[in-house]
């Protein structure tokens, strides 16, 4: 049996060099070969492949918005996988087609462009994939011939096969590197095209982790409110007058008599319901339940669709979502908030936002009572001056740290600096999300309602903004209030509702 062995390792040998280039050949095509651009309703993401793996099934990778990768909810055939990189959502008019609304026979029905979307992805992939087959093949021959260069380099080892069999295995290396690429990826390409077929949103791609389950109705059912609004702590109008005969819901979150609704409600005999509470994100909030001054809510729109009589809801929603007062805090105590991680961290907030906002949108459009929906865009508090007490912090000794504030230092001159470095940075972040309530509302037909508080902004005369001596700070008074209620009022079609006597 021993005579055997060298005429196995002989005939082993060769094969499982072939083996092993072609995998290496593999392993530096997926690192080599460049990504391939895709482009649908204005979004370009880049499509490529994860490192192999030693499993024959499994998820793909997203990378989204820089922020790390996650596995994609669409599991693929075959050991190599894909990998989409979507840099940044581009908040353009293609962006808004993606979805489609159209009233017929007086109900809502929205179109998404799901399918386009999935065909783009597929055939980026599938692009990828041969070029990848090709690198592959190339690859093989190069590791081939580093190998052979390699050898002879080695001292007492001449190359002793004939230069005809070296050939021979040259083109053995570049074949088996290419059927090892396509066998690896040919699996990958036929599911890829079954998985994305379907897709509705960037979250069938890369899970539902930002998705809040629609909430159902809650409470007995409701027909005397014609007017309801929900949203944040602008909508509750916190830190003004509170109200004469408050629930324990109302205190918890904070609501005024002063509120918006309260205006509507004694402009145009409306019977309003003002559901907003400080603090509230949609996940916690408009369609999960939040917890507040000790008490857990219900979701706002779960309360919302019990009311069957309702004809005008009003959104004011977005700014608790993107860490809004978080962005306020750090750009006044920093030097600067005018750096890329700062907008980038801003940005990754305000993608996953556009993903819940599009499903309260969504839940709203199927309200069995259709109605007039009006989304609240956010005001500027700052106008064109900066220098004033409302925007001095009335707990910092002496103005502060060098850099500290809105306001010039003491003994500087620098209020230009502190334009750029901070309040710029900030109205861009404000003009951002107001795009994307805008380009939302429209998108689902809905009307935008837009409060201006030109010339009484923090440092005028007589400001609608609340400044930092106040409960609040850059939440309206109830002049503001008055100020929202108009854009609101401004917006509704005439009559809007039915008065009810």
């Amino acid at each position: 049996m021993h005579f055997l062995r060298p005429n196995l390792l002989r005939r082993v040998g060769p094969a499982l060099t072939l083996l092993v280039l072609g995998v290496s050949a593999l392993i530096v095509a997926l690192a080599l070969t460049p990504p391939v651009s895709v482009s649908t309703f204005g979004q370009t993401v880049q499509v490529s492949a994860v490192p192999p793996s030693l499993s024959l099934s499994g998820p793909g990778e997203a990378d989204l918005f820089g922020e790390g990768s996650v596995q994609t909810v669409q599991h693929f055939n075959g050991p190599v996988r894909p990998l989409i990189v979507w840099k940044r959502f581009n908040r353009n008019d293609q962006a808004s087609q993606f979805i489609q609304s159209s009233t017929h026979d007086g109900q809502r029905v929205v179109q998404t462009g799901a399918e386009q979307v999935g065909a783009a992805l597929t055939r980026g992939w599938t692009t990828f994939f041969v070029r990848l087959i090709g690198v592959a093949g190339l690859a093989g021959a190069l590791l081939y011939l580093l190998a052979l260069g390699v050898a002879a380099l080695i001292p007492g080892r001449p190359l002793e096969a004939p230069r005809r069999r070296r050939l021979r295995f040259l083109a053995l290396s570049v074949a088996v590197s290419v059927v090892l690429a396509a066998a690896c990826t040919a699996l990958t390409v036929v599911s890829a095209g079954q998985q994305l077929a379907g897709i509705q949103t960037l979250a069938d791609v890369v899970g539902s982790a930002n998705l809040v389950p629609a909430p159902a109705p809650v409470g007995p059912p409701v027909k005397d409110v014609d007017l309801v609004v929900i949203g944040d702590s602008t909508a509750a109008a916190v830190g003004n007058a509170p109200l004469q005969d408050p629930t324990r819901a109302d205190s918890a979150c904070e609501r005024s008599s002063d509120a918006y609704a309260l205006v509507l409600q004694l402009t145009n005999s409306y019977r309003a319901l003002n559901l907003a509470c400080s603090g509230a994100t949609i996940a916690a909030g408009l369609l999960g339940p939040q917890s507040a001054g000790g008490m857990t809510l219900p979701p706002q729109v779960g309360v919302l669709k019990s009311i069957s009589s309702v004809s005008v809801v009003v959104v004011s929603i977005g700014a608790n979502d993107v860490d809004w007062t978080d962005s306020l805090s750090y750009c006044y105590g920093m030097t600067t908030c005018n750096d890329q991680a700062t907008d980038q961290l801003f940005q990754s907030y305000l993608d996953a936002f556009k993903i819940q906002y599009s499903q309260l949108l969504q839940q709203l459009a199927t309200l069995a009572s259709h109605p007039t929906v009006v989304v609240n865009l956010y005001y500027d508090p700052f106008g064109d001056t900066f220098d004033c007490p409302a925007l001095r912090d009335p707990q910092a000794a002496a103005g502060g740290p060098p850099g500290y504030g809105f306001a010039s230092d003491p003994g500087r001159n620098n209020q230009a600096e502190k334009i750029v470095n901070k309040i710029n940075p900030l109205e861009a972040h404000r003009d951002e999300l107001n795009a994307v309530l805008r380009s939302g509302a429209e998108a689902f037909g809905d009307l935008v309602s837009e409060p201006r508080f030109d010339g009484h902004e923090l440092c005028s005369a007589q400001p609608w903004v609340q400044g930092l001596n106040d409960p609040n700070p850059f939440h309206p008074t109830a002049a503001g209030e008055l100020a929202i209620a108009a854009a609101v009022q401004a917006v509704l079609p005439t009559p809007a509702v039915a008065p009810s006597g």
